[in-house]
């Protein structure tokens, strides 16, 4: 369809705290990043046209010598069918509303609005890590936590679009309140806002000190819990475990289902790699089947952990 080069396109990761829109050129490169705030309007028409203005400004100061193929966005809650963001539990707009018709209209540029995990999941086969693999998982880890499968070279989406909730598969019984209404889902301990609720858990339970007993919840966030933890603070390394550990367990629940070649770990809260992927071995060494032992890698992506997703949607875009 597209015969000659270079090509670009748009990738737009809706995230629950941020949304970030990127360039990406043909082999993967990342040539330009922008970030808003997407908790800052419930209004989807106004934060479309926000999403709009700075996807026209990336490209106007470009200036590319090649071909824009279009804008790919990855979104939670999105219904691929109807081609809308429906039931975003993170997310502030309550009614669902098409974003990429809208960005249609707004920029004069085909659009492609997925899932955002399979958005992700693309761009891991695309451009990073999982290049010549047909079986494997994506987990991502930022405010929520998402997942995507990719069976015989195919993303899973199921009979209704809506395969691979994971992050709201049931972890702990009669756990914590999830977003989504329900208690225990797996997201609310394995996640961003995960670590911070297992850090105060754990206040009421650990005696050791650590200056984490000093900030107020709403100004704490896990990057902080990270810096503590890597200074050797006890009970900042024990939300860390705890939080792998049952990452551990969940994985191992889906490899003696899949059978994958690997599972991809992306998102922001990886940047804490050993503390938190020697915890997942943990926990998927003491849950998994004998048989299924060195059967499957665990694997940050390659694609960096704040990008994945600007990655992804572009990759949905190319040839």
């Amino acid at each position: 369809m597209h015969k000659e080069g270079p090509f670009y396109s748009i990738g737009i990761d809706i995230g629950g705290t941020s949304s970030k829109i990127g360039l990406v050129d043909q082999d993967g490169r990342l040539l330009a990043r922008r970030a808003l705030d997407t908790q800052a309007t419930s209004d989807s028409e106004g934060f479309t046209r926000a999403l709009a203005d700075v996807a026209l400004e990336i490209l106007k100061d470009a200036r590319l010598d090649g071909q824009v193929l279009g804008i790919g966005i990855g979104a939670p809650g999105v219904d691929e069918r109807a081609g809308t963001i429906a039931a975003a539990a993170n997310l502030p707009f309550r009614e669902p509303f098409a974003l990429g018709d809208m960005l249609v209209q707004q920029t004069g540029l085909p659009a492609r609005l997925v899932k955002d995990s399979s958005a992700a999941i693309v761009g891991e086969r695309t451009f990073g890590g999982a290049k010549g693999m047909d079986h494997f998982i994506l987990i991502t880890l930022g405010t929520g936590l998402g997942s995507a499968l990719m069976i015989h070279g195919k993303v899973i989406t199921g009979s209704n679009g809506l395969a691979s909730e994971y992050g709201h598969s049931p972890a702990v019984p009669n756990g914590r309140q999830c977003n989504c209404g329900k208690l225990g889902c797996l997201e609310t301990y394995v996640s961003a806002p995960g670590v911070k609720r297992t850090v105060y858990e754990l206040m009421a339970s650990f005696k050791s000190d650590s200056p984490l007993r000093q900030v107020p919840f709403q100004q704490m966030d896990a990057r902080m819990i990270f810096e503590a933890a890597e200074r050797g603070d006890a009970l900042a390394q024990e939300a860390f475990r705890r939080t792998g550990h049952l990452l551990g367990r969940a994985i191992a629940g889906l490899i003696v289902l899949l059978d994958p070649q690997a599972v991809f770990l992306a998102g922001g809260l990886i940047q804490a790699g050993p503390l938190l992927f020697n915890a997942v071995e943990a926990g998927l060494d003491e849950h998994l089947l004998p048989m299924f032992k060195g059967s499957c890698r665990i694997l940050p992506s390659s694609l960096g952990g704040e990008d994945t997703g600007i990655l992804g949607a572009a990759a949905m875009m190319m040839p």
